[in-house]
């Protein structure tokens, strides 16, 4: 049974035909906003999966909602009064067939939501007015009636898992819990934006993609994953917001957490261990080495400079003397010559 019912709420939350035991029927929610006096039609189809032909009948139930999870109650609701379809279908094994079904809504019917579910199975309604679970599939029906419509609706909590504020690993997990104050079904969306301790994106995360709704006077929890970027690392801030409704509401609410990774940790540790430790001894060996080779040893002298000749002008007597004392040996050099 529980496994059944799994099923469902699956097929719901997917928007697929939902298939229990041997009949299937889809689609698996119709949603509409209507006003009063107006009149929808439209079909279903049922399926027959059994080997065995079968007659199928419908029954209508109400069904409510806490966080998230479907609760299908034995009473009808004012929807199933306004809701006309085949009383019956028999189908041979494997036929599938389109059921016309037609909604008319009240002109005086409550403005707001109005649900209800729509069970095809092989129990006629009266054999204790509820179809057993084991052979029944469901078509939730969600309307929305014009009027006096209070679109209200407040973030109850946003929090990460456990209420943990210290994560010492990735990814880091949260949780938004939406609460609907108002009339008519919401069904909000919006992100977590993560930023960083400078006020600089880290990380943005979709809530509730597949727009879920949130019945009237309940609530639903959205859990949403973070895989934060390579070597994040410290202090950053969640913030969660939210937009609902048509005339497009906003609600918001944030929280501080720190991200210490392990590995990062680590890493961070021996970068300082060496800037700390390991270099300033590495540089004491290097000065100590340098002047264990040049103990004992005088530095070397500067080298002398070069002299340069002193130069002394000569007088002109001098220097007449001198012209003189040249012709003179250049006489003898050429007598010697000869």
């Amino acid at each position: 049974m529980r496994y059944i019912f799994l099923v469902f709420v699956l097929s719901v939350i997917l928007g697929f035909s939902l298939e229990a035991g041997a009949v299937t029927v889809g689609p698996a929610k119709l949603d509409y906003s209507v006003d009063p006096g107006d009149i929808i039609e439209g079909q279903f189809f049922v399926m027959n999966e059994g080997n065995e032909t079968q007659t199928f009948y419908p029954v209508f139930e109400k069904f409510k909602e806490e966080n998230g999870e479907k609760i299908f109650l034995k009473e009808k609701s004012d929807l199933a009064t306004w809701i006309k379809t085949d009383s019956s279908v028999t189908l041979g094994p494997g036929a599938q067939k389109d059921v016309a079904f037609k909604i008319e809504i009240p002109k005086d019917a409550g403005p707001g939501g109005h649900f209800a579910v729509v069970w095809w199975g092989t129990v006629p309604p009266g054999d204790g007015g509820q179809v057993a679970i084991a052979v029944r599939a469901g078509i939730l029906l969600l309307i929305r009636v014009s009027g006096d419509i209070q679109e209200e609706g407040r973030i109850l909590s946003f929090q990460a898992a456990n209420s943990k504020k210290i994560f010492w690993s990735a990814p880091v997990s949260f949780q938004v819990v939406f609460n609907n104050d108002g009339n008519v079904h919401l069904k909000p969306a919006g992100t977590i934006t993560i930023k960083n301790i400078l006020g600089r994106v880290s990380g943005e995360i979709t809530v509730n993609p597949y727009a879920l709704q949130v019945l009237p006077q309940s609530k639903r929890t959205f859990e949403e994953k973070w895989t934060p970027p390579r070597f994040a690392f410290g202090l950053y801030k969640a913030k969660a917001n939210f937009i609902f409704g048509e005339s497009r509401k906003n609600v918001s609410q944030g929280f501080w957490f720190l991200l210490i990774p392990l590995k990062t940790l680590v890493l961070i540790i021996l970068i300082l261990a060496m800037i700390l430790f390991i270099l300033p001894l590495g540089i004491k060996k290097y000065n100590q080495w340098i002047v264990a080779k040049y103990s004992g040893q005088p530095p070397p002298e500067p080298p002398e400079p070069p002299k340069i000749p002193e130069f002394i002008p000569e007088t002109k007597k001098e220097s007449k003397k001198s012209n003189t004392k040249t012709k003179r040996i250049q006489r003898k050099k050429k007598i010697k010559a000869l």
